[in-house]
């Protein structure tokens, strides 16, 4: 037996919780989940991508953290989705028992991988200032990309980090 509208609502429980699941969403941590990732360039295997996630920790075959192998504006690391997601907010951690850290960012983003935009703006985000806080940006303007770079425009000893992209998705039946 359904639900009967209550006095003045004019619309019935079933409905409502239908409304909710058709329509609910969640945040994915793109990096975390296996999305690829890549970069404009690295230290060595042990400075790759594949150490980039966050939390990661330093060990016999790995830094802690990918490290890009020079030190300039020009280096970035991103992230692929393959379809286009609604992206939401970033976060950043310095590399692993290490001084190494990015501390002023830029994020930019595309849809086919040929033109890029700045996110928020073309706005500058700050970094993080030890090895192991995670700093977390919410972006003002959430917006639509398959792939997301960030570009470090600031950093102490070497461009050195670990990364997540957050992004949105739908559960639309």
């Amino acid at each position: 037996m359904k639900d009967q509208p209550t006095a003045g609502a004019g619309v019935s429980s079933d409905i409502i919780a239908q409304s909710i699941q058709q329509h609910s969403s969640y945040i994915v941590a793109a990096v975390a989940s296996g999305y690829p990732k890549y970069a404009s360039s690295e230290w060595d295997a042990n400075h790759s991508v594949n150490h980039s996630m966050l939390n990661q920790v330093k060990s016999e075959k790995a830094a802690g953290g990918w490290q890009a192998s020079s030190d300039d504006s020009e280096q970035w690391i991103g992230v692929c989705f393959g379809s286009p997601k609604k992206v939401v907010k970033v976060a950043l951690q310095g590399r692993s028992d290490n001084k190494q850290r990015v501390t002023q960012f830029r994020v930019k983003y595309s849809l086919d991988g040929l033109i890029w935009h700045f996110a928020d703006d073309e706005a500058y985000f700050e970094g993080v200032w030890d090895s192991n806080t995670v700093k977390t940006h919410l972006f003002k303007k959430p917006f639509l990309a398959r792939s997301v770079r960030i570009n470090p425009t600031a950093w102490n000893e070497h461009i050195s980090l670990r990364f997540e992209v957050y992004f949105e998705e739908s559960t639309q039946l």
